[in-house]
C-alpha cells in the first residue's frame, strides 16, 4: 500500500473512533440526565385526632405525591400498626385504596391505652416509602 492509501486508512479509522466515542458519550449523558430527573415519591403520614382516648375513632392518612402531583394509582398502600412491646405476630396490616387527591385512609378504634406505632408502606412509581409515626391512646 502506498503512502496515500495509509493516510486514507488512518483517517478512516480515526473518524470511526471519534464518531463511536461521541455516540457513547451522548448515550451516557442521556442516562445521567434520566437518573438526575428521578424524583422520590413523598408520603406524609398523619394520625388524627392528636388527642386519643380508648374507644375513640382514629384515622390514619397517607398523602402520596410524586413530582408535586397527587398519586391515586399507587401499586400498594398498607397501614401496619401495633402496640409498643407487641411481637411481630400481633402487627396488623391493612391494605387500602385511594380516596382521590392522593389520599389513602384507614379508620380504627383502640380499646387499650398505651403507645402505638404505625407505618404506611407505599409502593408507587417503582419506589417504596415507609414513613412511621407513633401515637398515644389514653
Amino acid at each position: 500500500m502506498n503512502r496515500k492509501g495509509w493516510s486514507i486508512l488512518s483517517l478512516a479509522i480515526t473518524l470511526i473512533l471519534v464518531v463511536g466515542c461521541s455516540k457513547k458519550d451522548a448515550q451516557n449523558h442521556s442516562m445521567h440526565e434520566e437518573v438526575n430527573d428521578l424524583q422520590p415519591i413523598l408520603v406524609e403520614l398523619l394520625v388524627s385526632p392528636s388527642d386519643i382516648s380508648k374507644g375513640d375513632p382514629v384515622t390514619f392518612e397517607a398523602k402520596v405525591t410524586y413530582d408535586g402531583k397527587n398519586v391515586d394509582d399507587a401499586k400498594e398502600v398498607i397501614f401496619e400498626y401495633w402496640k409498643e412491646g407487641d411481637d411481630d405476630a400481633k402487627h396488623k396490616k391493612v391494605t387500602v385504596t385511594s380516596e382521590g387527591q392522593g389520599l389513602y385512609k384507614l379508620g380504627e378504634t383502640f380499646l387499650e391505652s398505651g403507645t402505638y406505632h404505625v407505618i404506611s408502606h407505599v409502593t408507587a412509581r417503582d419506589q417504596h416509602s415507609m414513613p412511621m409515626t407513633e401515637f398515644t391512646v389514653k
